[in-house]
């Protein structure tokens, strides 16, 4: 199942497998294709590499492995793919080189999830609502900005801490309704409480919280969203007031 192909001295193809076709979505031509099968080769920044720089080039013109460098192809249908290689030269029993070997391993698959959890994580850093994650026993396992601009406690201050750190003494029990749900496999949406912040202050928030799971599928933790509502309230309640000023000055209207 790992690609493998090999070159003379000359730097000559003459010997592949099956899954070194498929990795770089083209057959080579034996005796002819120099150095690499891969139809376009860069540097893991996107720079184009000459084919005389691969790792399989440098092996044979200088006689010693080239192993665990990064590379990336592109494929005649215009699909990119991420190489590890492990060329290594092969001598015969004079010990003069007669040519090379090389393993390639595709980890395009690891590349794109890296490159989504870094999305993922520029997303979350940046958000100006609370987002935290917590083990299923509450602990924090993560806090990001919001959190601190929130509350006002460092992600230092609370990673490793109880999430009831955060929640006033007569709402305790909240905590262990949400993580029985958690538990279960339940989502809560936009739960409306009460919250504290480092000096003491309350906060009111709605608060979302989803499982977190595994590959597998098994329940490790949760992910809570919290959003400051004060300002809403604030408001909610300014429009109540004035609609009752509405309602008194309206029925004194009438009266008079």
């Amino acid at each position: 199942p790992i690609a493998i192909y090999t070159c003379d001295q000359n730097g000559y193809i003459n010997f592949y497998n099956k899954s070194a076709t498929v990795l770089w979505g083209r057959i080579p031509e034996v005796g002819k294709d120099l150095w690499c099968g891969s139809w376009k080769i860069y540097y893991p920044d996107g720079k184009p590499m000459a084919l005389d720089e691969c790792p399989m080039a440098l092996t044979l013109k200088q006689g010693k492995a080239y192993e665990g460098r990064e590379i990336v192809i592109e494929r005649p249908d215009h699909s990119f793919r991420y190489l590890l290689v492990y060329p290594r030269p092969l001598f015969d029993s004079e010990n003069n080189m007669i040519g090379a070997h090389n393993t390639l391993v595709d980890i395009s698959e690891q590349k794109s999830g890296e490159h989504k959890q870094a999305i993922l994580s520029a997303i979350v850093e940046s958000s100006d609502d609370v987002i935290i994650s917590k083990t299923v026993e509450g602990k924090i396992m993560s806090w990001n900005k919001g959190a601190q601009k929130v509350f006002g406690y460092s992600g230092e201050e609370m990673i490793g801490k109880p999430i009831n750190i955060l929640i006033p003494p007569n709402l305790q029990q909240e905590e262990e309704v949400i993580l029985q749900n958690i538990k279960a496999g339940n989502k809560i949406d936009h739960f409306q409480t009460i919250r504290l912040g480092k000096m003491g202050n309350e906060i009111p928030v709605s608060i979302t919280v989803s499982p977190v799971k595994d590959k597998q599928g098994n329940i490790i933790g949760a992910s809570k969203i919290a959003r400051d509502i004060s300002e809403q309230l604030q408001k909610e309640y300014t429009i109540n007031q004035a609609a009752r000023r509405l309602q008194m000055l309206n029925s004194i209207g009438k009266a008079i």
